[in-house]
């Protein structure tokens, strides 16, 4: 889900770049190593605060940079690929930057490879670096503020807007929904199911995503809030969707663990009765509504629980049927009581 962006207008220095040297000591046998240890110390200080200033910058602008100016992450990546496969990192071999980074670097101290650390921590303070200076110049940009100060307008205006209640909620819910199926399940079928992760979900996002940034950047004539609010609730319920390969695996795993028609036929009515609380959660008050569920978990769990492990113990089509029906009596009830939430007061 797209967070609403709640930055300041105007960012203080971003670029803070480390230029003292302490001094060369007098030359001696073990001055090489001395000068290498520095020249490390300065690109693991600069490593430091660099990655800290771009995280304190508006996340829009630093998106907007790493969208027009990063082509250096393209080099940061091939360098970190290099030296996984050079030192045969196995381990590091994840597509988070984030996770990626800390580990290639942790790896090279423990092996002490020193100087492909040293000329690592330079490539990404390089990048870093530039960034910042994009990041500055976008700053010092009338143009490029007014754009952006109009873009969040716009933005607060599509998540403010009533349309787009439902189709914020719809990843949330669309989760809840999976976490029942897994609920379900055993714990080995639960286990032959790879959770969604929001990586791979970020792939499918690009282009909607970047189709809606373009709709709230346009000049004030050409910018349609109608389009932008289905662009919005289509980014949305693309997101919802990430979960549908995961979904999809626990049904085909339920159809291992003793399901049956009947219980098809019960777990349909079970995420039926989710999908209509969900509907009056969209637009009742949050601590009510969230006192009916907790009621009904609080009322019916008993017997979900003992349903759930005499289940899990020997799966069954009858066992499966009972767990089943133990969940529908709870869910009724919490609707039951959402549903008077969910009408409008008389006056």
């Amino acid at each position: 889900m797209i967070e609403p962006l709640r930055t300041r207008l105007l960012l203080g220095p971003l670029v803070a770049l480390l230029v003292a040297c302490s001094a060369t000591p007098p030359p001696e046998p073990q001055a090489p190593p001395a000068d290498a240890d520095a020249k490390l110390a300065l690109a693991t200080r600069a490593h430091s605060d660099l990655p800290a200033q771009l995280a304190a910058a508006p996340h829009d602008i630093l998106v907007f940079c790493q969208n027009t100016a990063g082509d250096c992450l393209i080099s940061v990546a091939e360098r970190r690929e290099a030296l996984v496969g050079k030192h045969y990192l196995n381990a590091c071999r994840d597509p988070d930057p984030e996770k990626q980074s800390p580990c290639i670097a942790r790896e090279l101290e423990q092996r002490g490879q020193r100087a492909d650390l040293t000329s690592f921590y330079e490539t990404e303070n390089w990048c870093s670096r530039k960034l910042l200076e994009c990041m500055t110049t976008f700053i010092n940009s009338a143009e490029q503020m007014a754009i952006r100060q109009r873009t969040q307008d716009r933005r607060a205006e599509v998540e403010a807007a009533p349309e787009s209640a439902s189709a914020e909620r719809a990843p949330e819910f669309a989760k809840e929904k999976l976490g029942f199926v897994r609920s379900i399940l055993p714990p080995k079928g639960q286990a032959a199911c790879t959770p969604s992760t929001p990586a791979a979900c970020k792939k499918t996002l690009t282009a909607p995503s970047a189709e809606f940034e373009a709709e709230l950047a346009r000049a004030p004539g050409s910018y349609d809030p109608k389009r932008a609010l289905t662009l919005y609730a289509a980014i949305e319920h693309a997101q919802a969707e990430c979960s549908s390969p995961e979904l999809d695996c626990l049904l085909t795993e339920l159809q291992q663990y003793g399901a049956s028609a009947e219980s098809d036929k019960l777990l349909k009515q079970n995420l039926g009765l989710i999908a209509q609380q969900q509907q009056i959660r969209a637009i009742a008050d949050p601590e009510a509504a969230e006192q009916c569920v907790s009621s009904g978990v609080t009322q019916h769990s008993g017997r979900i629980v003992s349903g759930y492990q005499t289940y899990a113990a020997a799966p069954s089509s009858a066992a499966l049927v009972r767990l089943e029906k133990a969940f529908i009596a709870m869910h009724q009830a919490q609707l039951w009581c959402l549903t008077s939430l969910g009408k409008p007061s008389k006056r």
